[in-house]
């Protein structure tokens, strides 16, 4: 199972430099599915699957 990031404060970005920020958001990125906690990415998928059914019923009516 994939670890939960550290929650960067807003106190601790007011404290930080604009690279410092940067540095942080660009951390808090997932560029790997794997990298995702199961249950957020299972909820993710399931949308997704939501979604699409609902554009292809849209688009046929």
């Amino acid at each position: 199972m994939a670890t939960r990031p550290r929650i960067v404060t807003a106190h601790e970005l007011d404290q930080m430099t604009p690279d410092e920020r940067a540095a942080a958001f660009d951390a808090s990125i997932v560029r790997n599915l794997d990298d995702l906690p199961s249950e957020f990415r299972a909820r993710v998928e399931a949308r997704g699957r939501r979604l699409a059914e609902e554009l292809r019923s849209a688009s046929t009516e």
